[in-house]
């Protein structure tokens, strides 16, 4: 897989964009695929991380025989039914593209939302240094690193049980680490226990909330495709934050932010469940882009 930030690298052959986009195309359709030719470009836009509007404007261009042969790899695994994000390697989120493969989670637009959520939150409270913050679950890295580039913590230390999961959060620690404005540590182990000795302001997370005998409601290239253990949680998908909640109290500080992601399901139930706990104050629920409660944030007592 080359580098999402590189350019194109190696050698130029005869082929032009407009050709491969042409290839692509009829290998969608002989295949069934829907909008063949829009999927041709979202493949090969993805792999450049380039806008889709480049294969149009760039159509004359050769192309790297390396980024064609990736294409055409990426485009059995659209056929065989992989999301576009894993045929590709790349997602989105916020400023950022990040490496993704089956290893971890997709980064959704909720999440990016999470983000915002715990900013807005931090730049009405602090002026300039925020402290440490944990990111519980980490996956793919994306709000550990956006909080790092984002945000004026002075560290964010983020945890995954998947040392799969961890490799690949590293590698986009590396691609991103000149934007970054803090160091940014990855623990591994289950859910807090790598963090037992940190004292934060800030504790977020979007740890599995699927309940189990929920899978088979999923999408096919969430259900197939992503990994279980970053979707399904026990006691009907509340065990992991259950956890979270109860045990993560005691890294944060007096008024320090929890900020979770929810199944929107159960968002009143884990907005209960915190303010149950006795240790948090000012509890509430957020809603997502399209008006969910996905949310559920509060302040350490």
């Amino acid at each position: 897989m080359s580098d999402p930030h590189s350019g194109q690298a190696g050698s130029l052959s005869t082929l032009v964009v407009r050709e491969l986009i042409a290839e692509l195309t009829e290998t969608f359709k002989l295949k069934g695929v829907p909008e063949p030719r829009r999927a041709a470009h979202d493949v090969l836009t993805g792999i450049l991380d380039q806008p889709r509007s480049w294969g149009i404007r760039n159509a004359d261009n050769a192309i790297d025989v390396c980024v064609a042969e990736e294409a055409r790899n990426a485009a059995q695994m659209i056929i065989a039914g992989a999301p576009l994000s894993y045929a590709v390697n790349r997602a989105a989120f916020r400023h950022m593209t990040l490496s993704v493969d089956q290893r971890v989670l997709i980064p959704r637009p909720e999440t990016e939302v999470l983000v915002d959520v715990v900013l807005n939150h931090f730049r009405a409270t602090f002026r300039m240094d925020w402290g440490v913050a944990i990111d519980i679950g980490t996956g793919s890295g994306a709000i550990a690193l956006a909080l790092a580039s984002e945000g004026k913590f002075s560290r964010v230390i983020a945890t995954d049980s998947s040392l799969d999961a961890l490799a690949v959060a590293k590698a986009n620690r590396s691609w991103h680490s000149s934007s970054l404005n803090c160091p940014v540590e990855f623990r591994s182990g289950s859910l807090i226990n790598p963090v037992r000795d940190v004292k934060a302001n800030l504790l977020v997370s979007n740890p599995p909330y699927i309940a189990f005998d929920e899978i088979d409601q999923l999408p096919a290239g969430v259900r197939l495709w992503e990994p279980p253990t970053a979707l399904l949680s026990a006691s009907n998908g509340l065990a992991a934050t259950a956890a979270i909640v109860h045990e993560g109290a005691a890294l944060l500080n007096k008024g320090g932010f929890l900020a979770l992601e929810v199944d929107s399901r159960r968002a009143s139930l884990v907005a209960e469940m915190v303010m149950a706990a006795g240790s948090y104050i000012d509890v509430r629920v957020a809603l997502d882009l399209s008006g969910r409660e996905r949310f559920v944030v509060a302040s350490r007592a």
